[in-house]
């Protein structure tokens, strides 16, 4: 299948009334394609997330030949994800890329199923992820990003632990932290699965 164009990736964004006119949004858009893991820190989280999302579709636009996501999104609840997926789906028009949910409200054996039959990208909640990648329902063989959303929250609804545990095996990625602040929780996290990162915020 022929890749997007960039053009064609922008006017998905701006028929959803998505930009990328911040400084931080615009690092975080370039930051996908140079590598190397990131903490942003935003007052804006949700548009930051989605200047990353839109870096992934411009790097990983095609559809992968095999069954293991290229991309996982750790998020501290059901509601998080659904939106998480509403972003993902009007970036990624045209792409066909391939996206499945996992959380603890969701019937465990079609989670399981949707993640056999394969992603591009899954989304979940960190116990439900913690819990199907250890019971080897998760192929993280394929990963190139692995993005942990509003940390602090997320390290709350389970632990550091729970996320970080995954990380150990995971091949070689690059790696996000994104948070609206820069608790305990997100510094903890960050020095447990991050390497060397780069940290940008919006703070004044």
């Amino acid at each position: 299948m022929p890749k997007i164009k960039f053009e064609q990736l922008i006017e998905n964004l701006t028929l959803n009334q998505i930009s990328l006119e911040t400084e931080i949004q615009s690092f975080c858009f370039s930051k996908m394609k140079s590598g190397g893991d990131v903490i942003a820190l935003s007052t804006d989280t949700e548009n930051t997330l989605i200047s990353v999302l839109a870096g992934m579709v411009e790097v990983l636009q095609i559809p992968a030949e095999d069954d293991a996501p290229r991309i996982l999104i750790v998020a501290p609840s059901k509601d998080i994800c659904l939106w998480i997926e509403s972003m993902w789906l009007k970036i990624s028009k045209r792409t066909q890329m391939i996206h499945t949910l996992v959380f603890e409200q969701g019937d465990k054996v079609k989670q399981r199923i949707a993640l056999f039959n394969g992603a591009d990208i899954v989304i979940g909640t960190p116990k439900r992820l913690n819990e199907m990648y250890f019971q080897n329902g998760l192929n993280i063989n394929k990963l190139k990003y692995f993005i942990v959303f509003e940390a602090e929250k997320c390290v709350k609804a389970s632990s550091v632990i729970h996320i970080a545990r995954m990380t150990d095996s995971f091949p070689k990625c690059q790696k996000w932290i994104i948070d609206s602040v820069e608790g305990k929780n997100t510094i903890k996290l960050a020095e447990n699965i991050l390497e060397n990162p780069t940290e940008i915020n919006d703070f004044e």
